[in-house]
């Protein structure tokens, strides 16, 4: 795994086993970190392809994210926003971030519960992460710009 340091995951992996999280994680809405953790759960009993890699990204967003009842974050990607983001400093691309796959008018929409998405999630404007690929190669990925839930 290129660009991942493995002390620090196989450290991450022990505080998922242990259940526990480093202090000052990302606030991200209640409503969306139980949403990860629901995705996780049906992801561990599905087992589809790539199950491993969603199930890696997911144990560690639930980690690494802190679900805070009061939230007021406007350039956070959470569920039900517009992200626009770039990947391998590729083209501008735009989509929304949804906890449950459907259809918008003139948008793409981004499952939540995909390597995508799962990683976007808890992302604010500016930062970038590496993004998981279902062949298991690794590529940066920047959020450029959030739009709030309407």
């Amino acid at each position: 795994m290129t660009g991942i340091h493995h002390t620090t995951l196989f450290a991450a992996q022990s505080m998922i086993r242990l259940g526990t999280r480093p202090p000052g994680g990302t606030p991200l809405p209640v409503s969306d970190h139980r949403q990860l953790q629901r995705h996780l759960e049906n992801c561990e009993q599905s087992r589809l392809p790539a199950w491993n890699l969603l199930a890696y990204v997911l144990r560690d967003k639930i980690m690494m994210t802190d679900p805070v009842s009061d939230f007021h974050a406007r350039d956070l990607a959470i569920g039900g926003s517009c992200v626009t983001y770039s990947v391998d400093r590729g083209p501008e691309e735009t989509g929304l971030l949804a906890h449950r796959a459907r259809s918008a008018s003139g948008i793409s929409v981004i499952p939540v519960a995909s390597l995508l998405g799962a990683t976007l999630i808890g992302m604010s404007v500016g930062q970038r992460a590496p993004l998981l690929l279902e062949g298991g190669a690794i590529k940066p990925v920047r959020v450029l710009a959030v739009a709030p839930p309407a």
